[in-house]
Order: structure tokens, then C-alpha cells, then sequence
């Protein structure tokens, strides 16, 4: 009796260690800050920052910033489903068939392209696998007069594209990194705003 009495004990202190350990995962920032390197060195702040054009030392107009390229244009189902989704090999190959041939980070790209490979990009915002997320459901979130529930201008009052919220200005990013905790905390935080009032039932985000 006693045996099973000390079985039951020790079981009850590794569920209750377990999910001690479970809840400060979810309520701390592990992820915030990750910048992981890419197998190609795409720079967000070239491709879509803003362009800044400059005269050279021949009087030419050059762009010295960026080519203001949509998000949408790469990752193209956040509005569609509940995925982003990660640029193909065809995507990039889109433009760079013909342009920056002479750069390194190109060459190497169309490498990946002559042998039929995807590019094997390395995932920046990961939700744990308990976690049901889905883009189209937050970027299409409406309030009664049809506007979009989510923030379309930043703190400055300057006019933002609704992924910012969460993934932070990309545009002005050479590396992508997460700018946000991506904790239980900070989602219930933002289902919780006036503004927002979304469902924090368990089996909203926990499916």
C-alpha cells in the first residue's frame, strides 16, 4: 500500500512540475529577440523599404534605399489562410532571372533554382505546435462599420500595413528578427483590448 501511496505521490509531482514548467513557457519571452541567419542573404530593409533616390557623382538618379516591394508579393496567403507562407524558388526567380545577376547572394539563390530545390529557409516565428494561429483571421478581423480591427497606423500616426503589429517594421530590417513575445500573456493582452475584443476561451487558440 505504501508503494503505490509513494508512486502516486511521485507522479503527482512530476504532472504538477511539468505543467509549472508548461505555464512559465507560456508566459515568458523566449522567442522575442531570435534572428536567425538565412541561407540567402535577402535583406528586407533593400527589397521592401521605402526608396530614396540620390544623385551620383555622374548626375544619375540612383536608389540608395529601398524597392518598396509588398509583403504580399512574397508571402502571399496571410489574407487567404492560416498560413503567411514562404517565398518559392519561382518567386525570387520571378525578378531575378534578369536582375543582380553578378551578386553573390543571386548566383547562389539560382543554384538552388538549376537544381529544382527549394530554398531552405530557416522559420523566424514559430508557435509552439499546441497553438492554433491563423493569419486570415486576425488580418480580415472587421468592426461593425467595416474597418479592420487591427491597427493601421503606428504610434507616430504614420500609416502602417497590418502585419506590422505583430512582426514589428520588417521593412526596416536587414535580418528579421521577432519583435514581439509571442507569449500566452501578450496574445490574451491583445484579445483583451477594448478595441479588439476577441474570444479568450481556451479553445480559441488551444485545438
Amino acid at each position: 500500500m505504501n508503494g503505490r501511496r509513494s508512486s502516486a505521490r511521485l507522479i503527482t509531482l512530476v504532472i504538477a512540475v511539468a505543467l509549472t514548467g508548461a505555464l512559465g513557457y507560456a508566459f515568458s519571452n523566449v522567442r522575442q529577440g531570435y534572428e536567425p541567419r538565412q541561407p540567402i542573404a535577402f535583406s528586407h530593409k533593400r527589397m521592401a523599404g521605402v526608396p530614396v533616390m540620390q544623385t551620383n557623382d555622374r548626375g544619375e538618379q540612383v536608389n540608395v534605399g529601398g524597392f518598396g516591394i509588398p509583403c504580399l508579393y512574397c508571402h502571399t496567403m496571410p489574407y487567404k489562410g492560416r498560413h503567411a507562407t514562404l517565398p518559392s524558388t519561382a518567386v525570387c526567380m520571378n525578378c531575378h532571372t534578369n536582375v543582380g545577376l553578378n551578386r553573390e547572394w543571386v548566383l547562389k539563390m539560382k543554384a538552388f533554382w538549376d537544381r529544382g530545390e527549394p530554398i531552405p529557409w530557416v522559420k523566424v516565428h514559430d508557435l509552439a505546435d499546441f497553438v492554433y494561429f491563423d493569419h486570415s483571421a486576425h488580418l480580415n478581423a472587421k468592426n461593425a462599420d467595416g474597418t479592420s480591427k487591427l491597427p493601421l497606423v503606428d504610434a507616430a500616426g504614420q500609416p502602417m500595413v497590418a502585419c506590422q503589429n505583430c512582426h514589428g517594421k520588417v521593412q526596416e530590417m536587414d535580418i528579421v528578427s521577432v519583435q514581439q513575445p509571442f507569449n500566452m500573456q501578450w496574445c490574451l493582452d491583445c484579445h483583451r483590448k477594448p478595441e479588439i475584443r476577441a474570444s479568450t476561451d481556451c479553445i480559441t487558440c488551444h485545438r
